[in-house]
């Protein structure tokens, strides 16, 4: 089993200059909880966790705030041919619920984003 199986490719993202209010309203009308974060060149530049926005929104509830204050810029990344278990136990090692995947390890250009709902639907669908 690899990354590439269970992954959502082509995620919605963010870009860095954005108001993090608006990563909030992206992250509610799609129901999500990680947003990968690029620049203007479309490249992977961090990540933000629905927690770093519900910390922002305690700190900086009335103010312009781009989505470059508040992410991770320190991202873990997973690629397509990833075996899913090392991706899991990545995650685990972390303390993170998701991993952007890159095309190749060296590689900013993100193609999918794996979550930990990602990997206990492997895991209920080889169960059965």
């Amino acid at each position: 089993m690899r990354v590439r199986d269970y992954m959502s490719p082509h995620p919605i993202v963010i870009h860095a200059h954005e108001d993090y209010k608006q990563a909030f309203a992206v992250m509610e009308r799609h129901t999500l909880r990680h947003l990968p974060v690029l620049d203007e060149r479309e490249h992977l530049v961090g990540i933000l966790a629905e927690r770093d926005l519900l910390l922002a929104a305690t700190h900086y509830l009335n103010c312009a705030v781009e989505v470059a204050e508040v992410m991770h810029r320190d991202v873990v990344t997973a690629t397509p041919d990833m075996p899913l278990d090392e991706a899991a136990l990545l995650m685990a090692k972390q303390h993170i619920g998701g991993l952007p995947v890159v095309n190749s390890p060296n590689s900013d250009t993100v193609v999918g984003i794996i979550t930990e709902s990602d990997i206990f639907k492997s895991i209920a669908r080889h169960t059965h």
